[in-house]
């Protein structure tokens, strides 16, 4: 059954571009009932959150939310007495965030951007948040580590940032032979030029990349960032890493 599944997956990812992948997941998160509803907005920081905000990110200061949904980041941050703005491409979850703001009384300060982008503007955040897990809805290392260095782009020198990715443990034979067979279904599929990677999956008819955590930690130093503070809760990574402005932006390839 995981060599049907794995060549089921493959398939689909080899013949499947960024873009497409883009789209089913956007699909995936506009219907849900859940990331729409007043309960999920004002239910607060997670149980992991918390503590990583309030350790390393200063009080009343100025925080960007990437992929920042109806905002529940956002009224968190407000609530604990932060500044907050954010941005998110699914237009379906950005227009209930404004109707569920709107009926708490609340500025909404989310603004629509393309996915894999980030907006720009001047380098005026003290802090980032990237939303729970969308870091690894993201296709390809290449799209993950410009997002990073444009969103260090919008930061004071020597800002946290803090996000969440799916895990996956390196020996993990099913990740393996998804990988293979996507990568055998790309070179016939000869449009598609992104390059598939080990821990690319297809779950909840969805694109989610799985890390090591010595891949998540190498692509926060292709950006810019030292990794703080890593754990591990069931299929998910939680961590919080820095600006290092000592290393010089460069292009990545």
């Amino acid at each position: 059954m995981n060599l049907a599944e794995a060549l089921h997956k493959g398939f689909w990812l080899g013949f499947l571009s960024a873009d497409d992948l883009n789209a089913l997941t956007a699909k995936r998160y506009g219907a849900s009932q859940h990331l729409t509803s007043t309960e999920h907005t004002e239910s607060g920081f997670f149980d992991w959150e918390a503590p990583l905000i309030e350790r390393y990110f200063r009080k009343g200061s100025r925080i960007l939310v990437a992929a920042a949904g109806t905002g529940r980041e956002i009224l968190a941050l407000l609530d604990a007495g932060f500044s907050a703005d954010g941005f998110e491409c699914n237009p379906l979850l950005l227009e209930a965030g404004r109707k569920l703001f709107e009926q708490l009384g609340q500025s909404h300060s989310v603004v629509f951007c393309e996915p894999d982008m980030v907006p720009p503007g001047p380098r005026i955040y003290d802090g980032l948040i990237i939303g729970w897990s969308a870091y690894t809805h993201i296709p390809t290392r290449l799209r993950r580590v410009r997002f990073l260095q444009a969103l260090r782009g919008r930061t004071l020198p020597h800002s946290p940032l803090m996000m969440s990715v799916f895990i996956r443990n390196e020996s993990s034979r099913y990740s393996a032979m998804t990988y293979r067979a996507g990568a055998i279904f790309r070179i016939l599929f000869r449009g598609r030029k992104e390059p598939l990677e080990c821990g690319d999956d297809l779950e909840f008819s969805h694109f989610r990349h799985r890390f090591t955590r010595d891949e998540i930690e190498a692509e926060l130093q292709a950006a810019g960032f030292r990794m703080l503070d890593y754990s591990e809760q069931g299929d998910a990574g939680l961590l919080a890493a820095i600006a290092d402005d000592a290393v010089p932006e460069r292009p990545i390839t």
